[in-house]
């Protein structure tokens, strides 16, 4: 068809009674488990050929090879969500119920199952799928062919679990998304657009393909492999391993190994105090470089040019230790008052920022908190790293926040001065054992987005209310104070600690900005007020009665992750632990559930309220003013929100 794009350039885009019965029943046993055995091999053969090559023929060696010697560190690291990332589709490592189930996603069918040890699904042909998405073919959605693929990979094992099936043979190793992902703590399944803060009704989130996109940061020594042009193009894809191992964070081990086969050669390098020229220990390098070991998956880059098919035939040439600058372009936000010159990327490409960042320059996206860290005064003029609070080795997997700092201890490493020590109160103007002074909610407020949840921005500040008087990340003090106005923000930061006035509007001075970003802000407004309506720090300062006929607004919010966190932070207030909601229920339930939810704060709400006032949109007589909250939501800003997690 004229005009349309070619397939290789989409390609990119892109008990026993007698001893006789028992000998009996041992050798049954026997011959099954021999035969088990030999099914489960040729199993596992099968899925390996269809699985990226793992394996190098240059100096990795894996993660195998390093426990040997290093049998804690890599117990350590074996407990890690880093290393489940990425995992072969085999019994154990499936959390999905590929149990016959057919789930609806974009409006076609899925039906995932499984047949002896392996994982399958019937579906619409992803390649065919992906030409209709991208405009390539004049066909309907309902008319692409079906196909059973297996499933021979998984991504993600703490929140929730995604699968990848084999993509058409003509492109070599290629492996296209199984639209669907997998809820962990409900065992459900959900389409996979609903579980990403993505624009409703747009179905590229269906398409997504692994060699060349996911591979960069889910696996270690990774070599997409790209090999011919045009129709002939096709993957030869590489890896060192699946998951985010050992090498990818000290680099390549083979001349370590090599050269520490004599133990004495061990033991003395262990005595020492040197660094070993033989391997990178993160550790031992200065803060910028040993941050980098992070920022080459958790920072904001692009490979363009010569470096992006070099990257594509041959994998990415950064190795630990080195210039992360040196292999592609790192992109900052040049902030809202930057010179025109500064502008020009995000002039050029406004989306791409505002998938990334909120609109006064601070990271919105999770996983990117090397490129929040790297534009901080405690990394720019300090010396903070990665390192100075996590640790892969020593710490809980689900933060991996080293166990020897905790809070805010971390902070008083290189702040030890006595007014952020022993005199704590006199600079948080908080009581000194209060959620008001921890550092991180008011320097890291939860303003990133990621996995249904807010986590705390890495990007070190101080609050101002500027930037959330207009689209821009809400600041830390109505994170917490959730009852206050920003007009009361400005006066209060004013007055204790010197910030000139802030001009807003006479609704922002009176209104709880909460409220605001709850019924009138943009989807990424909305779902980190939804997270923080739940959050303990918050309820405790702001108090919680009054807070569930609001946030039950957020139920029929156009996206379904608003909906999801609105609900399961809703469950977290008084009266409300049992409140049912289904966030992928129709629109007409979902209104239903917003009346339900409000009758039953008004049957059962307390006789004095802890917090009411025209601020909170609540009359003496606790009732609703109902007449403005229909009017801020009326007002709510439908801007498209895509959150590139």
């Amino acid at each position: 068809m004229p005009n349309s794009p070619s397939r290789s350039r989409l390609l990119f885009r892109l008990p026993v009674y007698s001893t006789a019965l028992l000998a009996i029943a041992l050798a049954s046993t026997s011959v099954w488990s021999i035969h088990r055995g030999i099914s489960d091999a040729r199993e596992r053969n099968a899925l390996e050929n269809r699985l990226p090559v793992q394996g190098r023929d240059d100096n990795y060696v894996s993660s195998n090879t390093c426990r040997s010697c290093h049998p804690s560190e890599h117990a350590s690291w074996h407990a890690t969500y880093h290393r489940t990332m990425t995992q072969a589709a085999l019994p154990g490592q499936v959390a999905g119920a590929f149990d016959g189930t057919t789930v609806n996603a974009g409006g076609l069918a899925y039906r995932v199952y499984q047949d002896g040890n392996a994982y399958w699904a019937e579906m619409p042909d992803p390649e065919e799928m992906m030409y209709v998405v991208q405009g390539g073919k004049p066909l309907a959605l309902p008319d692409i062919p079906r196909v059973r693929r297996r499933v021979v990979m998984s991504t993600g094992s703490h929140h929730y679990q995604t699968y990848w099936v084999t993509g058409d043979a003509r492109y070599g190793s290629l492996l296209q998304t199984l639209p669907l992902v997998y809820l962990l703590g409900e065992g459900r399944w959900i389409p996979r657009e609903a579980a990403f803060m993505h624009t409703p009704g747009d179905s590229t989130r269906l398409i997504t393909q692994w060699n060349h996109h996911c591979i960069n940061c889910h696996s270690t020594g990774a070599i997409p492999g790209l090999h011919g042009e045009g129709s002939e193009a096709r993957f030869e894809t590489r890896v060192s391993e699946l998951g985010i191992a050992c090498e990818a964070c000290h680099g390549p081990g083979k001349d370590h190994i090599e050269a520490h086969r004599q133990p004495f050669r061990r033991y003395a390098q262990r005595m020492g105090n040197e660094p070993d020229p033989t391997i990178v220990n993160p550790a031992r390098l200065d803060h910028r470089k040993s941050s980098q070991v992070c920022g080459q998956c958790h920072g904001v880059f692009i490979r363009e040019g010569d470096a992006a098919m070099r990257y594509a035939r041959e994998g990415d040439p950064y190795r630990p230790g080195a210039d992360l600058e040196e292999s592609r372009y790192l992109i900052f936000h040049p902030g809202p008052d930057a010179p025109p010159e500064r502008q020009e990327d995000l002039q050029r490409n406004p989306d791409f920022f505002r998938e990334r960042w909120w609109d006064d320059g601070a990271i919105l996206a999770a996983g990117r908190e090397y490129t929040g860290l790297a534009v901080s005064g405690c990394f720019t003029r300090g010396e903070v790293s990665c390192l100075s609070c996590h640790s892969m080795h020593a710490s809980d997997p689900n933060d991996q926040l080293r166990r020897d700092r905790p809070g805010s201890s971390a902070c008083i490493q290189c702040h030890s001065e006595a007014r952020y020590t022993s005199e704590v109160s006199s600079h948080t103007q908080h009581s000194a054992t209060s959620a008001g002074s921890d550092c991180m909610n008011c320097h890291m407020p939860h303003t990133t987005y990621a996995l249904f949840s807010a986590i705390r921005s890495h990007q070190i500040a101080s609050p101002r209310v500027a930037a959330g008087a207009g689209f821009g990340a809400p600041n830390a003090c109505n994170l917490c104070h959730l009852d206050k106005p920003l007009g009361w923000t400005s006066d209060q930061l004013s007055l204790r600690y010197g910030h000139p006035a802030v001009e807003l509007t006479e609704e922002e001075e009176t209104v709880s900005a909460a409220l605001l970003w709850m019924l009138r802000g943009h989807a990424a407004q909305r779902v980190i007020l939804a997270w923080h309506a739940g959050w303990e720090a918050a309820r405790e300062a702001s108090g919680e009665d009054w807070l569930p006929p609001f946030q039950a607004q957020l139920l029929t919010d156009p996206y379904g992750a608003v909906r999801y966190v609105a609900h399961k932070n809703l469950q977290r207030l008084p009266g409300f632990s049992g409140f049912d909601f289904d966030f992928l229920a129709p629109p007409a339930a979902r209104e239903e559930a917003v009346v339900r939810a409000v009758q039953h704060w008004n049957d059962t709400r307390p006789a004095d309220l802890s917090r009411n006032g025209d601020h909170l949109l609540i009359d003496p007589q606790h009732g609703l003013d109902e007449l403005r909250i229909r009017e801020l939501l009326r007002r709510r800003d439908d801007r498209p929100v895509d959150i590139k997690e």
